[in-house]
């Protein structure tokens, strides 16, 4: 635009909204933005058409993202490239801060019309800028922003005006003054397929008339990358196909802030998948939290391990019956979880109930281990009635033959890593988990425990015969020192991090680390299909049925019928909700940044780096199912779970 001439594009658009129909809310003066509107839009007559159209739908799409906000309790709104917007007036709500950011003859514009109208604008701190000169994060400190306290941020209709590195600074600006889990509404360039090439040079030659040249188009799948690298997210609705996304109308939300070394955006060549994957086609890896890192490579090394059992060992399942050449007495699957749990730990002259405890260091599954055919108790506990502690479990024929055809597969899968990610890479994983486990508490099992209730990441109660006793000593005369042990396996090395973290974040805590980073994550205020959820998770539909038990307890979810009467069910966040998701972002913030500062000098920063290098799609590719396997028969993963949903009905990592 003319540095010293407000924006016409911005009469426009005002222009045109008075004939848009506006989304209602039980607060503020929709009379003063209509006022507004009227006076600016004073002798301009919008045509119909595409152009209109399309701000009616974004007009839509940026009404409904502050009305959600808003009544949810956001603080903060700060609306970048203000222009003519009165939203500050239409939506107005006591105890909500607004700040406008926009080039000062603009808003110098706007601010005489404000006082000859006598519309009251107090709540509104008016932040003169021009974003490709003018240090706008500190611009918003200066107006009264507050940092520590969530926000919503709007960014309409302006990126097309802007170079993308001033675009890219704006965002990266609005993300140092704001926390983790904060959202961002920005439009974006329609796709190619959604608005044409003739519609675009339609639109360029008119605003270049107007004196404001078109700088930039940012289609969305660009734009996902340039907010990744700004410290937002794009949430789970913007990376999926469908109608906002491609008229580009995208949300993100505040990722937490992480000092990364140049390393960890070093990649690694990964066997081929289908690029259209949302996962593969998903986000740097190095804007996510410590714990979803860690188990991004925990549960793609557990599904690897579990495929490799099933096609290797003995067994039946309730769809396949007998894998190929078993006995017809084969028992049921076993997971790695079962096995690292229970079976590893029997030797074969048996174990009393207390001493596998005392061996797993954590409670184990003697139930579904005796009803699979895996071992037997001496003497028997009544129907309905638990293992007495003194008990004698031993292994069946059967459980031998799973407990050691498991033993080496972890080595298996963790040489395929080596040759699937570089023998370099592998190994500097081990070290950055090993700096980190030399530091937990050493009664910590090697493996996750079975989700306990609520989803809880559960140990042994304290003071019980596990949680008390410590790990097994090694038998020898006194003083004579401890030969070498053999290297902790990768999936333990991996396991007894994100425990920990799991349970520092859980004390204390209303809700799990499993539900909160996984089912929570993907919800919004605007409703995500039900039926979606597990796939935008990447757990089971029985996982999400639990977590959503917890989540209606809590009154932060509800269900009901989709819009216009839909068939399908979808699934919303509360207002509670909301503010729920925004405080499990800071303190896993907080747990991370508190890590940083407990271990030892850069671990933490070399544990993410490590772990940031494993590329998902080389992830995916290693789950890939035999045919004979029964994910081979279930629909492809297309994310991976944020954190294991390890379950009691078979202990796999999906919840499946």
């Amino acid at each position: 635009m003319k540095d010293r001439a407000a924006s016409h594009t911005a009469r426009s658009v005002a222009a045109r909204r008075l004939t848009v129909d506006r989304l209602a809310a039980d607060y503020g003066d929709p009379g003063a933005d209509v006022a507004l509107s009227r006076d600016v839009a004073a002798g301009l007559a919008p045509s119909p058409g595409r152009m209109h159209d399309y701000l009616r739908a974004r007009t839509a799409f940026f009404d409904r993202v502050v009305v959600t906000a808003v009544s949810a309790g956001v603080p903060q709104v700060v609306v970048g490239a203000a222009g003519y917007d009165a939203r500050s007036l239409r939506y107005a709500r006591p105890g909500v801060h607004w700040f406008e950011v926009d080039h000062p003859a603009t808003q110098a514009d706007k601010l005489e019309r404000l006082r000859r109208l006598g519309i009251d604008a107090r709540h509104v701190r008016f932040v003169a800028a021009d974003f490709r000169v003018d240090p706008v994060a500190a611009a918003l400190r200066d107006a009264g922003l507050n940092p520590r306290e969530p926000a919503l941020f709007l960014f309409e209709g302006i990126v097309v005006y802007l170079d993308k590195p001033v675009t890219e600074s704006v965002l990266a600006q609005f993300r140092e003054v704001t926390v983790p889990g904060s959202t961002l509404a920005i439009s974006v360039s329609p796709t190619s397929a959604a608005r044409g090439p003739t519609a675009r040079a339609r639109f360029t030659e008119s605003v270049a008339a107007m004196g404001e040249p078109a700088r930039a188009f940012l289609e969305p799948a660009e734009a996902a990358r340039m907010l990744e690298r700004a410290g937002w997210q794009l949430d789970d609705l913007g990376r999926q196909p469908g109608r906002r996304t491609a008229a580009g109308l995208l949300t993100a939300r505040a990722v937490p802030a992480h000092s990364t070394p140049p390393s960890a955006q070093r990649t690694v060549p990964a066997a081929p998948l289908d690029r259209s994957s949302p996962v593969a086609a998903g986000l740097d890896p190095t804007a996510l939290p410590l714990p979803a890192l860690l188990s991004r490579a925990l549960v793609a090394f557990t599904i690897e391990a579990d495929n490799e059992a099933e096609h290797r060992l003995p067994h039946r399942t309730a769809t396949h019956g007998l894998s190929p050449g078993a006995p017809p007495g084969a028992p049921w699957m076993v997971s790695l979880a079962m096995w690292a749990s229970s079976l590893r730990h029997v030797p074969d002259a048996g174990i009393t109930v207390a001493g596998l405890r005392r061996a797993a260091r954590a409670d184990t599954n003697l139930a579904g281990m005796r009803r699979w055919g895996y071992v037997t108790f001496d003497p028997e506990p009544t129907r309905g009635k638990q293992p007495a502690e003194h008990a004698l479990i031993r292994l069946t024929a059967p459980g031998r033959i799973a407990r050691d055809g498991w033993a080496p597969l972890g080595d298996v899968v963790e040489q395929r890593w080596r040759d699937r990610f570089g023998a370099q890479a592998t190994a500097g994983l081990r070290a950055a988990l090993a700096a980190i486990t030399a530091d937990l508490d050493p009664g910590l099992p090697d493996c996750l425990p079975i989700l306990g209730h609520g989803l809880f990441s559960r140990l042994p109660a304290p003071g019980s015969r596990a949680s008390s006793a410590p790990a097994p000593a090694f038998p020898g005369p006194p003083g004579e020192p401890r030969p070498p042990q053999p290297p902790a396996p990768l999936w333990s090395l991996l396991s007894q991090p994100l425990l920990a973290f799991a349970i520092e974040y859980e004390r204390g805590w209303p809700l799990s680390l499993a539900i909160s980073d996984n089912v929570l994550r993907v919800l919004d205020a605007d409703g995500v299909r039900t039926r979606d959820i597990p796939g935008l998770a990447g757990v089971s539909k029985e996982a999400v049925a639990m977590a959503m038990g917890v989540l209606g307890k809590h009154a932060l979810a509800t269900e009901g019928p989709g819009p216009g009467g839909a068939r399908w069910r979808v699934t919303r966040l509360t207002g509670r909700g909301r503010q729920a998701q925004v405080a499990h972002a800071d303190r896993v913030a907080a747990i991370e940044d508190a890590w940083r500062a407990r271990f030892r000098a850069n671990a933490v920063a070399a544990l993410r780096a490590a772990l940031a290098s494993l590329p998902e799609a080389g992830l995916l590719a290693g789950m890939a199912p035999y045919p004979d396997g029964w994910r081979a028969q279930v629909k492809p993963a297309t994310a991976l779970p944020h954190y294991p949903m390890v379950l009691h009905r078979g202990g796999y990592p999906d919840g499946s």
